[in-house]
């Protein structure tokens, strides 16, 4: 249907986007938003001079001859010009926030989120993107929110139910964040993501075994970074400093491998093998390396080394 083609062509581009944290948490105030609230306005003076629009499906469809072409604030300005003609389309408003978020404005793209909201209160995508723009924000209450009614108007939203596990692991409630990892999976068996952060939640609940067991099919399989820094710190708590270091050099240079390795061994009072390892970093690193060099003195303040 015509209807819903400008907001369903934008999923798969936008939602890549979604987890992609901010320094800032993004402002969503309460009510109706003036048009210019959705918009860069001092560019939309260039655009509105040289592309005047007659209708709501002109400006769709010059809209998505934009979004086709990569002209993201072109299409922009066009969705928001047919937004004019239909102030209470949530499937465009819905267009409007993706388009926002996967250009990294995260405050717009939850400014238009709310509207669509207002016009449509269960729509469950929406909800879900609101609430990932929450999660990344740390405004964890209103994430809970938006990400627990997404769930249950659309059961197969996983990244509903993965944003409720990282919600979970925050407030240290693990079992529960493994659960809706287990839901996530089972929606989306093929992602590395899903996988580390269940590896790391049976990592933070002392569940090694199946902690090493995603994190390390998230690494190798999926080829998940962050896996690998993790897979690291489950060895190096475990004591098991080789196959720590091995997994750490993965993603980090060398002596920053050997660094963190020793700053978990120091952690668990291995002073010993942190000496060495650190040792090891400073001769590993091509330049000054401050980090190793300041974990070693106070590791020799500590033992009482010279």
């Amino acid at each position: 249907m015509r209807q819903h083609s400008y907001y369903n062509t934008l999923i798969l581009l936008a939602f890549t986007a979604i987890t992609a944290g901010c320094a800032s948490a993004p402002s969503t105030p309460n009510g109706a938003f003036a048009d210019d609230e959705l918009r860069d306005t001092d560019r939309d003076l260039i655009f509105s001079t040289e592309f005047p629009v007659a209708n709501k499906a002109d400006a769709l469809l010059r809209a998505d001859t934009a979004r086709k072409s990569g002209e993201i604030d072109k299409a922009l300005f066009f969705y928001v010009k047919a937004l004019q003609f239909d102030p209470k389309d949530a499937d465009l408003l819905a267009a409007i926030g993706l388009l926002h978020q996967y250009q990294g404005n995260d405050e717009l793209a939850a400014r238009a989120y709310t509207m669509a909201l207002d016009a449509k209160p269960d729509y469950a995508k929406v909800l879900e993107a609101r609430g990932l723009i929450y999660l990344a924000h740390e405004e964890n209450e209103r994430a809970l929110a938006d990400l627990t009614r997404a769930a249950e108007i659309a059961p197969d939203s996983w990244q509903a139910h993965n944003g409720l596990g990282l919600l979970a692991d925050r407030a240290g409630n693990h079992d529960v964040a493994i659960g809706h990892y287990d839901k996530a999976l089972a929606l989306n068996p093929n992602s590395g993501a899903i996988l580390n952060n269940r590896g790391y939640s049976q990592l933070l609940a002392h569940k090694y075994l199946g902690a090493e067991i995603d994190l390390r099919m998230a690494a190798e399989t999926h080829g998940h970074k962050q896996a690998w820094v993790n897979l690291g710190t489950l060895y190096a708590r475990l004591g098991r400093y080789d196959l720590a270091v091995e997994a750490f050099e993965k993603v980090l240079p060398e002596a920053e491998a050997f660094n963190k390795v020793a700053e978990a061994s120091i952690q668990k009072g291995d002073y010993t093998t942190a000496e060495t390892l650190l040792e090891q970093a400073i001769r590993l690193s091509p330049t000054y390396f401050p980090a190793a060099e300041e974990n070693l003195a106070q590791l020799k303040l500590k033992t009482g080394g010279g």
